[in-house]
């Protein structure tokens, strides 16, 4: 039988989709696919007082945007429970010119530390500034009627809050955002 060039040409590409070749009728191992593992992102080891002072820092976040959410019906000065000033008066200051104007938080912040310096050690105790990525790429403020004031976020920057360890506790002393993206 005479074979033609399309013949072969077919029996050629049939025997390379098959993995072997027309001569020797064994099949060519298929590799492997290479899959990388990704490198996880090392997580902070924290002392148990850095550990502390962050979460002093997440505390005050939460009251504070619970705060924020419901600024009718929130006791105010709850802040106070986990901060001091000149942070709890300026978080006041803040709800006072919202609650004037009707306003109201919807979602919150978010904050991730990436690292907690030790500061100053007086008469009051140590302090430590905790720094990271504060983002409120999903909160927003409502009017009255719940309309936004402000479009959904997508600030993120770097901040630094100041925290004092305390004879009894850890309070956050100043929250102070920084022009630095994360």
């Amino acid at each position: 039988m005479k074979r033609t060039p399309i013949t072969i040409v077919a029996v050629m590409l049939f025997a390379v989709v098959a993995g072997c070749t027309p001569d020797s009728g064994q099949q060519t191992p298929t590799p492997e696919p290479v899959m990388s593992t990704p490198t996880p992102t090392p997580t902070p080891q924290w002392t148990e007082e850095e550990q502390a002072a962050i979460d002093a820092v997440q505390n005050y976040l939460e009251v504070w945007t619970s705060i924020s959410q419901n600024l009718q019906t929130a006791d105010w000065n709850a802040i106070r429970d986990v901060s001091s000033d000149p942070a709890a008066s300026e978080a006041l200051s803040v709800w006072a010119q919202w609650n004037q104007n009707g306003w109201h938080l919807e979602g919150g912040p978010m904050f991730i530390p990436d690292y907690v310096n030790r500061g100053g050690l007086d008469a009051l105790g140590q302090r430590y500034h905790v720094h990271g990525c504060f983002s409120i790429t999903d909160g927003y403020l409502l009017d009255i009627n719940g309309n936004r004031i402000t479009d959904r976020g997508t600030e993120r920057g770097t901040a630094d809050y100041l925290v004092l360890k305390g004879s009894s506790q850890y309070l956050v002393l100043e929250d102070n955002p920084e022009d630095e993206p994360c």
